[in-house]
Order: C-alpha cells, then structure tokens, then sequence
C-alpha cells in the first residue's frame, strides 16, 4: 500500500515540480535511508538485487532511497540528476508470478541507477520489465505477490506507468497527478506495449469492438481491498486539485505536500488512528497480520534546471514524523541508515516506538508533538537556505547530522511523556500489544542473513 502525488512547476507555487510518497508496509518492517554513489563497472560484471541476478550496466548514476530492511530495492528515491520515482502495489486479473524475480522495488532502484530523466526512465522501466518481468514475494512475513504502478518524473515532466506482468501502459502527467493501489489509466493512455490489448482480448477481459481501457481490462475486481485503494486515490486527489487552483504565491509546495500526505480523512487531523485506516493517505495499520502503515515519506522539489534536488525525508508515520533535508551527494545521518547490528543507533524504531505510545493518546499529544516537529523542519529550511551553493557535502551531511540529533532528543521527550500517561485502549483492539511482541530484527547482519537462504536466481 502506498500513495504518491506530483504536482509540475507550472502549477506549483514557486516554479519547481513537487513529488511526495508514503511508502506503506507490514507492520514492523523497518525503513531506512541508503545513498548509492556514482560507479563504472567493468565488463560482465553481475549485480545482485533481492532475489535474482543480473547484468550491472557500465555506468550508474548516485541516488539515494528509502528501502524496507530486508529488500535491495527502494520504496522511493531521488538521483543525481533530479530523476525521482516512487512505486505501488496494483492488483490484476493477471496473477503476479510467486517465482523469485525483480520486485517492484528492484526496478525502480534500477531504474534510478540508470536513467537521467523521466523520459529515460521510462524507457529503462519499461525495457527492463519487457526483458525480466516482475516476480517474487515482497513482504517479509506474509505471501503478497503483486504488480506494480509507478510515478516518474524531474524538472520538467513526468509519467505514470502501469503495470501487468510484463504488459504495461504508461500516460504522460498534465499538470498533476496522484496514484494508489489502484489501476486508474483507461484509454488515454500515450504508450502501450506490444501485445497488451491482444493479450486482454484473448484472456476474454476486453471486447475488440469497443476502444481498449487498460484499467478496466486488468483490474482485478474482486479484490476485498479495492475500495479502501479508491478512496485513497481519491483523497490525494482531492487533496491536490483543492490547491492547484490557488494562486501561485498560496500554491503546491513543500508543506502542502506534507500535508497531504500527513491526510487523516475530512476532519480527522486529531483523531486517534482507528478501523478506518487502511482509507487514509497517511496509514495506520488496523490488524498486525493484514493490515499496512505507513513506514517512510519522501518530499522533493525538482528544479528544470541543473539545481540539485531538494530532498526532505521522514521515517515511520508522517503525521508523528519531520522531515528532514537529505542530499544526493552526502550520506543521511548515521541513525538512520540501517543499522548493522542491533548495539547500532536506529532512528526507524526509536521514532515508531515513540508512534506507538503517542498514537493512544493521539487527541491530546499529537499537535503539540507536531507543532516541535515543524518549527525543526522550518528551521531546517532557513539553515539550507544559507548554506552557500557550493557547500561541500561534509558540511551539508553535518547539517543534516545535527538536525537528525535535535529530532532524536523531541522523538525521546515525547515517548517519556508517553510512557507517563495512564492506559488508554485502542480503538483496533489488541493491535499495538500484537505487533510489539513480533518486532524483528531488522539489521544489517540479518538482512544478510535472509539473503544467503535465498540463492539468487540468474536472469
């Protein structure tokens, strides 16, 4: 589950475009920050990404991402260039392949690596998936197997792509656009691949007497979560096109951006997380073994320029989190990289830790706890603002080091005051004792671990 928004400059309120995600999954899988440098690779050369194995490319670009623990792919991601995609989760009348393969994750990572631009990308994405496919279970606990959606965009543009299997259809992005869990292309489509609408034909989902719907042909309706998905498409739609229509200077920037995806529903900014979660853009999950949460967010202002991205990022639930200026070019702060082992500091858990204890008492200690968060993240943006052009990173990534340092003192203030408020039930039942008991370890070393029980499979 996930949702991701974007917002070109022309309707934005400074000139630049706008991307924002929130990366939701299983409870308890940790989220971390990971920069992948620049590199030339020689000839031959294989890479190895969650559970197959490829042919690396002679060159990759930096990026940096945010990954669940145990995957090699990324949630979301920026590059060196100001290509930035997010993914989703989409169901098909197609069944997704429970082989081992790329996941989702994996493409888009590779697609960060070796793309420049949307337009690039999407020729990379989809070039990758017509060759490889996408297969393999993505969750850690549970067997999900499913398809994939994408936002890609820089500066200047951006597409959407849909996926099925080794099919896909992808619209070019007119001023904004959001996706979800959700097959929403039809036929305005711009690209369609080869065979797509035969393969429909064939499979009797599609009349050949009436104009083709990619959406409609390969949407599985009988999916139990499909109206939870709509209805946070439609809220993060709803979000945005409330505000494109706003003069410039009122507009989409970064903090309307947060503030979708902070989303609670109408009237629910203070409301305690409850059953109606799995419907709202910012997640909360409603059962520890089927529900979804939302685990890491992503903000980006993209220039059309040669201008460096302008990276925000948080961890756990956005409406408990800041968002913090992270770099291309520099490492994010230590605490929150993965940790290699569990002596290691671990921003992810102690944040969702802090989440967990607040989320009872939501009413009463959120907004203050939000309020301490913002002013940080406003401060943070006048410190940005200063830094001269040329900063050298080691500058940038001390920066990002000690604002990383004053969130971990409010994150630990606020779940010391927690831990003094009087029990309070919650509305999902035994949800928090449930996933508490279950919290895994989520290092490095165990990450490796669950990799060598899995021989890569060659492509």
């Amino acid at each position: 589950m996930c949702d991701t928004l974007l917002v070109l400059g022309p309707l934005s309120a400074d000139g630049r475009s706008y991307f924002a995600k929130n990366s939701d999954r299983e409870p308890n899988e940790a989220q971390y920050l990971t920069r992948v440098p620049a590199a030339s690779h020689a000839p031959g050369t294989r890479l190895r990404t969650t559970y197959a194995e490829l042919p690396q490319a002679e060159r990759t670009h930096a990026c940096l991402g945010s990954r669940p623990w145990w995957i090699w792919g990324f949630e979301h991601g920026v590059n060196e260039h100001g290509l930035t995609i997010g993914n989703e989760a989409v169901w098909s009348r197609l069944p997704a392949d429970p082989e081992p393969g790329l996941l989702g994750m994996d493409l888009l990572r590779l697609t960060l690596e070796r793309a420049r631009d949307a337009d690039e990308g999407l020729a990379v994405l989809t070039g990758l998936l017509e060759r490889y496919g996408q297969a393999g279970r993505a969750a850690v606990t549970r067997d999900m197997f499913y398809h994939n959606a994408f936002l890609l965009a820089d500066g200047r543009r951006g597409w959407v792509i849909e996926t099925a299997g080794r099919h896909w259809a992808a619209r070019r992005v007119t001023g904004w656009a959001t996706i979800s869990n959700v097959y929403q292309i039809g036929s305005d489509y711009d690209l369609i691949s080869n065979g797509a609408e035969a393969f429909a034909v064939a499979q009797g989902w599609h009349d050949p007497a009436r104009p083709f719907d990619w959406a409609a042909a390969f949407t599985d309706p009988d999916r139990p979560n499909l109206k939870s998905c709509r209805a946070r498409l439609a809220m993060s739609q709803a979000h945005l096109a409330g505000r494109v229509a706003i003069p410039p200077e009122g507009g989409i920037g970064r903090d309307a951006m947060i503030a979708a995806l902070r989303d609670h529903g109408p009237g629910a900014e203070d409301r305690a997380p409850g059953l109606e979660g799995q419907s709202c853009v910012c997640m909360h999950a409603v059962q520890a073994d089927t529900g979804s949460e939302t685990a890491a967010s992503m903000v980006v202002a993209l220039s059309p320029g040669d201008t460096p991205p302008e990276i925000w990022g948080s961890l756990g639930s956005p409406c408990l989190s800041g968002f913090l200026p992270l770099w291309v070019d520099c490492d994010p702060p230590a605490p929150w990289q993965q940790p290699e082992t569990g002596a290691d500091p671990d921003a992810w858990w102690q944040i969702e830790g802090m989440q967990r204890r607040i989320e009872p008492h939501f009413p009463d200690e959120a907004p203050a706890l939000r309020a301490r968060l913002d002013a940080l993240t406003r401060e943070a943006a006048v410190l940005c603002a200063a830094l001269p052009a040329d900063a050298p990173a080691a500058r940038r990534a001390a920066l990002g080091a000690m604002l990383a340092e004053r969130q971990a003192g409010i994150v630990a203030a606020a779940r010391a005051r927690a831990d003094q408020l009087p029990p309070r039930p919650d509305p999902r039942g035994s949800y928090l004792p449930q996933v508490e008991a279950a919290r895994p370890r989520t290092t490095a070393e165990a990450r490796r671990a669950l990799a060598a029980q899995r021989p890569a499979r060659p492509l």
